[in-house]
């Protein structure tokens, strides 16, 4: 039996505490909660100008960033559909079960520390900051961040979530999680002696505690962030329980849009499209509850002015009739621009159609040209036939009667010789007749001839008469071609003075 070949491992690491809770966290996710998951693509081409013009005059340290602007638009989605920031409790035993719609909108959103390690942070209430305090308040966590050892805030949020469990009776989690966290090669590594009390001299106002991690109402996890440059959408993520929604946010791609144009026609324009990825469990959700924060979400979009009531002092009603205005003239011109555009591509293409024409009448023309040629040479072959046949047949009649007549000259002369006296008369009379009728049939090949002169002569002035023809219509393929250099000198014009306007 062949020696098992060995694997080639590059690298072993065993599971630190972020990844262990991560790992557990998200196994209790898809071994107990039906996941429906709905993408969700708005125009948001409006919104990121709004978004562009919020920040103006702002400096860079207290610019709003997009992640932050669209954790303010979730919030206000949340608000109009509370469903969704809930927590669910149910027993599969006995089926039984309850849903805590919670009134705090605190938000589970991973966050990349320092140290490169990602870790998950509770951003509380925020149904009732406005934009400028949350900069802040995500600011704060990023300078407490920098004095947290992830080990030990993350094994203080495990310690707490197994003694919760010993408490629930779940004494044989506990003592499995102990031994996984506390012997071996899986030993969970957290500071000690000197290092943790230094660790904890640090006053939690300047770093991050397991109140700051703990589990929030929602998770919304930002992966526009980590590739600004992708162009597609999560198809599903994880719901952490006791949470019901989890939202993934993409980045902002453009992308072919069905519009309405000024017609009420639809049609194709290049437009910037976010993709959001929402994600609910259907033990507590059916697609219909999540509907209202769609719709709150599609009036933001589509009147993205709001956004500037969303900071400190807000924004006069003044002001918000100049925003709408200028919105209102931003599309007005972008119409005007794909009018332009329309009239361009009409004119090209009644200059691309008379140049068809042209080019058609030049081919007609052409082939007119060489059917006539082509015309005129059978006729001239056919006259020529003519001719030589007419010719042959004079001849020919001319011979037949000359070697006629000399037959008869030479009968008669017979029959005058055997009858030279008794009949010189008559055979003179005879030799006579047959005399005017040699002349008669010379006269008649003569004649027949003449005819045949006659119909070469008209073969002829058929001839001239289709070269007339072909003159004629090659005159008027000249004249379509200036018509067509016409037209697209008219296009030239039109396109110089679209480039003008």
């Amino acid at each position: 039996m062949a020696k098992k070949e060995k694997r080639k491992i590059l690298k072993t690491e065993h599971f630190g505490i972020q990844r262990k809770i991560v790992a557990n966290m998200t196994t209790e996710s898809w071994q107990n909660i039906p996941h429906v998951t709905y993408t969700y693509e708005p125009d948001v081409t409006e919104f990121m100008i709004e978004y562009k013009r919020l920040n103006e005059g702002v400096e860079k340290e207290n610019k709003i960033t997009v992640n932050t602007l669209m954790l303010k638009v979730i919030c206000e989605g949340l608000k109009a559909c509370p469903a969704m920031n809930a927590h669910i409790d149910f027993d599969r035993k006995f089926v039984r079960g309850v849903i805590n719609t919670l009134s705090e909108i605190n938000i589970s959103m991973p966050m990349v520390l320092p140290t490169g390690e990602m870790m998950t942070i509770n951003l509380h209430n925020f149904e009732s900051k406005n934009l400028n305090q949350m900069v802040d308040y995500i600011k704060d966590v990023n300078r407490r961040m920098k004095n947290t050892d992830l080990n030990e805030v993350m094994f203080d949020v495990s310690l707490d979530n197994t003694l919760t469990g010993l408490r629930q009776g779940k004494i044989k989690q506990t003592l499995q999680r102990l031994i996984g966290s506390k012997t071996g090669k899986h030993k969970v590594k957290t500071l000690k002696g000197k290092e943790k009390k230094a660790y904890e001299a640090i006053p939690e106002s300047d770093r991050l505690t397991k109140h700051d991690i703990e589990q929030g109402s929602i998770t919304i996890s930002n992966i526009g962030s980590v590739y600004r440059e992708q162009r597609g959408a999560a198809a599903l993520i994880e719901i952490i329980p006791p949470q019901v929604t989890a939202i993934a946010v993409g980045a902002v791609q453009d992308k072919p849009v069905v519009i309405v144009n000024e017609n009420d026609e639809k049609e194709i324009a290049i437009r910037q499209v976010l993709p959001f990825t929402i994600v609910f469990d259907h033990r507590a959700l059916d697609f219909g509850d999540i509907v209202p924060f769609i719709k709150k979400l599609d009036e933001i979009f589509e009147a993205p002015e709001i956004i500037h009531t969303w900071r400190d002092g807000g924004t006069d009603n003044l002001d918000m009739e100049e925003i709408k205005h200028e919105r209102e003239q931003r599309e007005e011109k972008y119409q005007q621009s794909k009018d332009r555009e329309k009239a361009r591509k009409e004119a090209e293409e009644i200059a691309r159609k008379a140049q068809r024409d042209a080019e058609k009448a030049a081919r007609d023309a052409e082939r007119a040209a060489k059917e006539a040629e082509e015309k005129a040479e059978k006729a001239r072959k056919e006259a020529e036939k003519a001719q030589k046949e007419a010719e042959e047949k004079a001849e020919k009649a001319q011979k037949e009667a000359e070697e006629k007549a000399r037959k008869e000259a030479e009968r008669a002369a017979k029959e005058a010789e055997k009858a030279a006296k008794e009949a010189e008369e008559k055979a003179a009379r005879e030799a006579k007749k047959e005399a005017e009728r040699a002349l008669k049939a010379e006269k008649e090949a003569a004649e027949k001839a003449r005819k045949e002169a006659e119909r070469e002569e008209k073969i002829k002035r058929d001839i001239e008469k289709a070269q007339q023809e072909a003159e004629e219509k090659a005159r008027k393929a000249e004249e379509a071609r200036l018509k067509a250099e016409e037209a697209l000198k008219n296009v030239e014009q039109i396109a110089s003075d679209t480039d003008a306007e």
